[in-house]
């Protein structure tokens, strides 16, 4: 929905940049914080490269070595088997009292069995400490299942082929002066992975809480919460994994309101599935998506960040109001307070931008479908909007201005509130209505001269207004429009065919447009997304879109640079790296 709040200032980390400043954010630009600060003795500073205003977040070391690093030697280990009420430890770093089971130093610990209590780390500030559990299963009537008080950093490592379970059954108790609230929780950094699988349930809490960094690079997770699934205070981190969420609120949360430098999610690789009462994906500062499969089967609001930059991976995003928000801060979307009033709700805000640069993403939303309080760009990718029928909302919501240079665009809504690409873009767009309301199931075609098929998708809700954007369009050249048992002709005399009749900026009421009211001018783009048998929500069919047109290679993927490749990263800028990176201590 358009600009219902007042956004926090974003200050600052850095995004993946999008291919048109990459060479600057990484050569150029100061660095953010890094998963290996520790290591080099380095303090967090702010970049100072941008993205249509916004700042880019650097994440060239978002992933330590030691972060997906799975093996451990047994021998080495102390081994500690839970036994209902209580445990066997051949360590005294390791305190029994009860069912409560402490670990008050650095090293590996090797856990097996059954516990009906709570472990808990209370080690030193400096300290590394590895749990592998192989076999476990706690379960906590009253407090964390896991509760990371004090250490440097903790690595969660599920053993091979092991299957575990950490879980809070009831209500919160205090047992100290923190506020303990997940069934894991961790005051300081914590890291999950290993070739295992973790069950993790909170009937009222979170699942997962870590107070600073957390980090998921590999492992098989299942998390049934009834707030967050996932949530970090500065930031999460998933660099492989499968992930199931079932959550109340946020599927995954990153949210500091102490500090705005941090709360950022990034996503660099793995397979998330999540059902959320509230955003499926939220992130105070920024969200960025490098990689992956993320299936958002139900939210209130799909993706929200202050800003939002996809560069690569496949997305499906279900949402009751807006599928992609660019809003920032907690901004409340599903029942929290917003503080908008006052000012022009549809004014522009610089810190937030949504930015695509790769990728395949489909948006099913009954809101806004991709809705940007500020910028919105699209230098590559596949973007498919099955947007609102009612006429409150658009496919395409922008408050500032709206950029197209590259990739494929099509985007189905009603008309009322429809919003086109500016005159700024570099590549064509139309933006095409019809009196009447399509059904679902209708075909949506875009034709060149030659009556072959640029563009095609069956629209999985109804609507009666269609933009479309692919490298294809030309200026100077006369297209067909098909939707259902209507055709139109559009001559593309300029870049940008049809302003639409909503509000903001390119695409609001253009009086002086010679077409302003007529409910067939509008805008259409480039390219064919088969999206027969496949239902709302759910996964892409085999070999995902389908390009009938031109634009990107011989095999009909587009690719994310001019070059057909990304720019070289720094070491260590994402999962799979095979160059060595430096060990944590």
């Amino acid at each position: 929905m358009r600009n219902k709040s007042k956004i926090k200032r974003l200050a600052v980390l850095l995004v993946l940049c999008s291919y048109v400043l990459c060479s600057c954010a990484l050569s150029g630009c100061g660095m953010a914080e890094s998963a290996n600060a520790e290591e080099n003795g380095t303090e967090s500073v702010a970049g100072t490269g941008t993205e249509g205003g916004v700042t880019i977040l650097d994440v060239s070391d978002m992933f330590s070595n030691r972060d997906r690093e799975i093996g451990y030697d047994e021998s080495e280990c102390v081994r500690i088997v839970l036994q209902g009420n209580t445990a066997q430890a051949d360590s005294q770093d390791v305190k029994i009292a009860g069912n409560v089971v402490t670990v008050t130093a650095a090293g590996s610990y090797l856990i097996s069995g059954t516990l009906k209590g709570q472990l808990v780390v209370q080690a030193g500030k400096e300290d590394k400490i590895q749990l592998i559990l192989d076999g476990v299963s706690i379960s906590c009537e009253s407090s964390a299942a896991l509760y990371v008080e004090q250490a440097d950093k903790v690595f969660v490592t599920t053993a091979a082929g092991s299957e575990n379970s950490l879980e809070t059954t009831g209500e919160y108790v205090a047992i100290d002066d923190h506020n303990i609230d997940g069934a894991i929780h961790a005051r300081d950094d914590i890291t999950f992975n290993g070739e295992g699988s973790l069950k993790v349930s909170s009937a009222v809490g979170h699942g997962i809480v870590c107070k600073n960094d957390l980090v998921i690079s590999g492992g098989d997770y299942e998390i049934s919460a009834g707030k967050h699934g996932l949530q970090g205070k500065d930031s999460v981190r998933i660099a492989n994994g499968n992930l199931v969420i079932n959550a109340g609120t946020d599927g995954i949360h990153s949210g500091n309101d102490e500090d705005e430098t941090v709360g950022f999610t990034y996503i660099a690789g793995g397979n998330i599935t999540l059902a959320a009462g509230d955003d499926g994906i939220h992130s105070d500062t920024q969200l960025v998506i490098a990689g992956g499969s993320i299936q958002v089967t139900q939210s209130y609001e799909g993706l929200e960040g202050a800003s939002i930059e996809i560069v690569d991976g496949e997305i499906s995003v279900r949402a009751a109001d807006d599928g992609v928000n660019a809003a920032g801060g907690n901004d409340g979307s599903g029942g929290e307070k917003r503080d908008g009033f006052g000012g022009d709700p549809f004014a522009a805000n610089a810190n937030n931008a949504i930015i695509i640069s790769g990728g395949k993403i489909t948006v099913d939303a009954d809101g806004d479908g991709i809705d940007s309080n500020g910028n919105f760009y699209v230098n590559a990718g596949e973007v498919l909007v099955y947007g609102p029928t009612n006429g409150g909302n658009g496919a395409l919501d922008y408050n500032g201005e709206a950029v197209i240079s590259g990739g494929v665009v099509i985007a189905l809504g009603a008309s009322q509130m429809a919003e086109n690409f500016g005159a700024a873009s570099g590549q064509c767009s139309m933006l095409v209505n019809v009196s009447g309301m399509k059904a679902a199931g209708t075909a949506v075609e875009l034709r060149d001269a030659s009556g072959a098929v640029l563009l095609s998708c069956v629209a999985e809700k109804s609507y009666n207004s269609v933009v479309l954007s692919c490298g294809d369009i030309q200026v100077g050249q006369t297209y067909t429009v098909i939707m259902g048992d209507e055709t139109m002709e559009v001559e593309m005399t300029e870049t940008i065919y049809g302003n639409g009749m909503g509000f903001g900026h390119g695409g609001g009421f253009d009086r002086g447009n010679p077409d302003y009211g007529n409910p067939n001018h509008g805008n259409f783009d480039h390219k064919d997304f088969d999206r027969e048998g496949m239902e709302p929500g759910g996964p892409r069919p085999e070999g995902g879109f389908k390009d009938r047109g031109k634009l990107g290679n011989s095999d009909g993927n587009i690719p994310s640079f001019p070059d057909g490749e990304p720019p070289e990263l720094p070491q260590g800028a994402g999962p799979g790296d095979e160059e060595p990176l430096p060990n944590e201590t």
